[in-house]
């Protein structure tokens, strides 16, 4: 398996920016598999509550590179959230985990 991860200075979600403790995003694809995996942990500074359902993610990291796609959100408990990648992850293609990500 192959996977990069990214920390995350700052976070959208449909829209609605999300004030971070911190988040990261990690980026996977199994060996013999063409589809990558993706999912987001974040922690907000203040309550979020989100219901359970599709969103539009947008990630920027400390470097400035931008990142998004569609999500589900996995769980929730309003400051904490798993948003898991239900399509591709703009920003990223898989010629990436062949050099450091940033």
């Amino acid at each position: 398996m192959k996977h990069a991860r990214f920390t995350i200075a700052h976070l959208t979600v449909d829209g609605e920016d999300m004030p971070l403790l911190y988040a990261d995003l990690v980026v996977a694809q199994h060996d013999n598999e063409s589809e990558l995996e993706w999912e987001c942990v974040a922690a907000s500074r203040r309550s979020m509550a989100l219901e359970q359902s599709c969103y539009d993610l947008r990630m920027l990291t400390p470097q400035g590179r931008r990142l998004a796609g569609d999500v589900v959100l996995v769980r929730s408990d309003d400051r904490g959230h798993v948003f898991r990648g239900v399509g591709p992850l703009a920003g990223f293609t898989e010629r990436e985990f062949e050099r450091p990500t940033g």
